[in-house]
C-alpha cells in the first residue's frame, strides 16, 4: 500500500499503526505511545474532540510553535488507545448508519472519527460518500482528495471524486481521476460506464463508446451501460447498432425508461411510427 511519506518520525510510526492497527490495535497504539512519547512533533487533530457518549476530549498541537515566552515548547499527548478505539467504534456505527439511509448520523459518527484517526483513509472515503449523499459537495470532495492523500491507489475513491467533477461541470478533473481508476483496476465496469458519461457530456461520442462497450463486457446486466451506450450510437446516427443496445437493455428490463425512451428516439429519427 503506498503512502505518502513525510520526514517526520512520527508520521513513519503512525503510518505503521495505521497499516497494523486493524491487526492488533492495542499493541500497535501502545507501541507508538512508547516510542513517540509527548515529545513527538506533530500536529494533533481538532480541538475538544469528544464521542458522543464520553466526556473524553483531545486537544491540538502545533508543532514547533513557541508558547510566546521563553520557556520552550507546549506540547500535548497523542491520542490515546481509548480515542483510538473511540474511532474504531464510530467508523462502524456509521457504516451501518450508512446501510439504513441515516447519512446525517453516519457523517456525525466520520467527522468525530476523522478528528481521531487523521491517517485512516477507509474514514475518510466514508466521510466523504456520507457527505455526497447530504448534497454537501464540496466537502465530500476535500474528503475523497483527502482519501487519496492518504493512499493514492484507491480506485474508488477516485472514481467517486470524479462523479462529483462530472455533476460541477469540471470534465478535465473528471476525465483524469477516471483513467486514474481505471489505470489502478482495468475491470471496473463503473468507471468505464462513468468515463462514457464524462466524455459523451463533452459530446466526445467515438471516444466515450469504448468504454461503455467495455462497461457492458465486463457486467452484461449493466443496463445503464446498455442505455449509454446506445444514446452515444444513436448521436452518430448509428441506427442498427443503437437498436441492439436499446434491445439488450430491454432483455434486462422490459419496462427501463430509459430504454424505452431510447428506442422512441430511434423511431423518431428512422421516421419510423410512435409505438
Amino acid at each position: 500500500m503506498q503512502r505518502f511519506v513525510t520526514n517526520s518520525l512520527l508520521e513513519r510510526f503512525s503510518q505503521i499503526r495505521h497499516i497494523l492497527f486493524k491487526i492488533a490495535p492495542a499493541t500497535v497504539s501502545l507501541l507508538i505511545l512508547t516510542a513517540c512519547g509527548p515529545k513527538a512533533e506533530e500536529d494533533l487533530p481538532g480541538d475538544n474532540v469528544s464521542a458522543p457518549d464520553s466526556s473524553t476530549t483531545l486537544s491540538k498541537q502545533n508543532a514547533g510553535e513557541a508558547t510566546g515566552t521563553d520557556d520552550g515548547i507546549s506540547e500535548e499527548p497523542l491520542p490515546s488507545l481509548i480515542d483510538y478505539a473511540k474511532a474504531e467504534e464510530a467508523t462502524t456505527a456509521g457504516t451501518e448508519l450508512m446501510t439504513r439511509g441515516k447519512y446525517q448520523e453516519a457523517f456525525d459518527q466520520f467527522a468525530f472519527a476523522a478528528k481521531i484517526d487523521t491517517e485512516n483513509e477507509e474514514v475518510f472515503f466514508n466521510l466523504g460518500f456520507a457527505l455526497s449523499r447530504l448534497g454537501r459537495d464540496a466537502e465530500a470532495i476535500e474528503a475523497y482528495q483527502r482519501t487519496i492523500e492518504i493512499f493514492e491507489d484507491y480506485g474508488e475513491a477516485h472514481n467517486n471524486l470524479a462523479n462529483l467533477f462530472v455533476k460541477q461541470g469540471q470534465f478535465k478533473e473528471a476525465v483524469a481521476h477516471f483513467e486514474t481508476a481505471l489505470e489502478i483496476n482495468p475491470e471496473h465496469a463503473a468507471a468505464h460506464n462513468n468515463l462514457g458519461n464524462a466524455l459523451s457530456r463533452q459530446n466526445l461520442y467515438t471516444q466515450a463508446i469504448p468504454h461503455y462497450v467495455k462497461a457492458t463486457q465486463l457486467d452484461k446486466m449493466y443496463i445503464q451501460a446498455w442505455c449509454n451506450l446506445g444514446n452515444s450510437y444513436l448521436s452518430q446516427s448509428r441506427f442498427e447498432d443503437a437498436g441492439k443496445a436499446f434491445q439488450n437493455a430491454l432483455r434486462i428490463n422490459p419496462n427501463f425508461k430509459a430504454a424505452l425512451s431510447g428506442i422512441q428516439r430511434l423511431r423518431v429519427q428512422q421516421g419510423q411510427p410512435i409505438r
